[in-house]
Order: structure tokens, then C-alpha cells, then sequence
């Protein structure tokens, strides 16, 4: 079915297109779905997305903006550029534009809309008050995580009778070292994983496979693990360093928190516009065209 806007009609094949661009990322908000349900959420997604476009052109169309032929012709080679070119109407991957008409159409339509964007999304400025009471009251998001800098031997091993010797040899290379065997010579002369000296860098949780992080994680800095299992083999873990979560001073994120707040308040702004075009506007569906 097609739909009718006011006096302007959206083909059915323009949103049957509109949803194929859309599939992928529908899909990647709805893993485990079946196919034919993203399908039907990325139909009605195009249809409210063509909707709102249509009701954006007619708005703008009304208030007659004046746009720049350069400015079109700017964003027509920006256009082609970033879609390969002229070869990019031959793809036919758009569901509007098929030729240098319809993209002269489609910039000054982008270029419209931004005006419109501009003027309707316009609100009351985010205050530092604003921001503080935000950054207060979600201190989760200003918090950095846990990491260690941690350092490696590694005795690889894939068979159970592998994992037996290598086990004994790693409780050996432990001793050595508690007696004073330095730590990297032993990863240069004895570990399977012996690049960059055994050093694993910086990591936080999540990073590492479940038995290595525990192990890591419950050290104290400078101290040596016991021999840890893995699917690798056996490990031997130096914690070299721990840096402590802490929370970002206000002053350091103030202007993110800043931008984020007005980007948030002015989409409002302009959903509140966008619904009142729609609760004045006619929308129904119509034989297909």
C-alpha cells in the first residue's frame, strides 16, 4: 500500500526500498528474530521515517526557503563522492534517487530540512546547573572501570597428559622465581607467549577468559599468582599495576554533558513539532502505485 500525505503520495515501491535500506540496521536491534518480523519492523519504520520526510518537505516547501545553487551543487558532489561516483545511479541502492535530477531534488530537500531542523529545534539554553544535577545524578556513566597492567608466562598445553607436565613445570618456574629468578628472563627463556616480554598491557574485566581475570584480579600489585589453568595452558601472572575505578572530576566532562543535554532537548523540541504536523495532517493508505 501506498500512503498519502496531504496532498503529496509516497509510492509503495519508495518504502518498500526505504525498508531494505533499513533491514540491516533493524536486524541489529532485534538478534534471534526471524527474518520475516525485522521485516515488518523495518516496513513500519520506513513508513513513519517517509512520513515524517514528507511532512518536513511540505513544511518547508511552505515557508519557501531560499537555497544557495551552490550550496546544492556542494552537497550533490559530496553526494556522489561518498556513493562511488556516477556509477552510483546505475547501483540503484536508493530508494529515491536514480539520477542527477532526482539528486538535485534530494540535496535541496536535505538542505530544507536542516533550516527547518534549525529553527524548530531551537530551546532554552543547558545551564552548568543543568549539567551538575545530570552528572549528579548519574554518576555509573562518569565512573572509569578497574583496569590491571598485568605480564605473562605461559606453558601452552591441549591434551590432558600436556596439561599434567606443564603444570609441573610451571610450579617449578614459580619457585625459581619466589628465590629470585627475574621474572622477565624467565618469560624470555621458558614461556610459549614470550612477545613483548609476557606484557599484556592495560586490560579491564571482560577481556580476558573467566579463569585468568579471576586469578588477576584478586592480586595485589607486585605479587605473583599461583599457577592458573586456561584453555591456553598453564599462566603464571605478575600484577605489575592496578588502576583504580574512579569517578571523572565535573569540570573535565562539563562540556560533553553540556552537548549531550542540548542535543537531547532539542530533538524533543522538534518531536513536539513533528507531532504537531502530524496531528494536522491527513495520512492514509492507498492503492498501490
Amino acid at each position: 500500500m501506498s500512503l498519502k500525505v496531504n496532498e503529496n503520495t509516497i509510492p509503495d515501491w519508495a518504502i518498500g526500498r526505504q525498508a531494505e535500506a533499513l533491514f540491516e540496521s533493524v536486524a541489529r536491534g532485534m538478534p534471534g528474530k526471524p527474518r520475516e518480523v525485522i521485516e515488518l519492523a523495518a516496513f513500519d519504520l520506513a513508513k513513519e521515517r517517509m512520513i515524517d520526510q514528507a511532512l518536513m518537505a511540505q513544511e518547508s516547501k511552505r515557508r519557501n526557503y531560499q537555497i544557495d545553487p551552490a550550496e546544492v551543487a556542494k552537497g550533490m558532489k559530496q553526494w556522489l563522492r561518498q556513493n562511488g561516483g556516477k556509477k552510483a545511479f546505475q547501483k540503484q541502492k536508493h530508494p529515491v534517487i536514480k539520477d542527477q535530477e532526482d539528486l538535485k531534488k534530494e540535496i535541496t530537500s536535505q538542505i530544507q530540512f536542516n533550516r527547518l531542523l534549525e529553527e524548530e529545534s531551537a530551546c532554552e539554553p543547558v545551564s552548568e546547573k543543568d549539567a551538575l544535577e545530570y552528572y549528579e545524578s548519574r554518576p555509573d556513566l562518569f565512573r572509569t572501570e578497574e583496569t590491571l597492567t598485568a605480564s605473562h608466562l605461559l606453558k601452552k598445553a591441549s591434551s590432558e597428559q600436556e596439561f599434567e607436565q606443564q603444570e609441573q613445570a610451571v610450579k617449578v618456574l614459580r619457585e625459581k622465581i619466589e628465590k629470585g629468578m627475574d621474572f622477565t628472563d624467565a618469560v624470555r627463556s621458558e614461556s610459549d607467549d614470550a612477545g613483548n616480554d609476557g606484557n599484556l598491557g592495560t586490560f579491564g574485566k571482560g577481556r580476558m577468559v573467566p579463569e585468568f581475570e579471576q586469578a588477576a584480579f584478586s592480586l595485589a600489585e607486585g605479587e605473583l599468582s599461583q599457577p592458573v589453568r586456561t584453555q591456553f595452558g598453564w599462566h603464571l601472572i605478575l600484577l605489575r599495576e592496578r588502576n583504580p575505578s574512579k569517578v571523572t572530576p565535573f569540570d573535565e566532562v562539563l562540556d560533553k554533558i553540556i552537548e549531550y543535554l542540548t542535543e537531547r532537548r532539542k530533538d524533543k523540541v522538534f518531536e513536539e513539532f513533528l507531532d504537531r504536523l502530524k496531528s494536522a495532517a491527513s495520512i492514509e493508505e492507498v492503492s498501490g502505485i
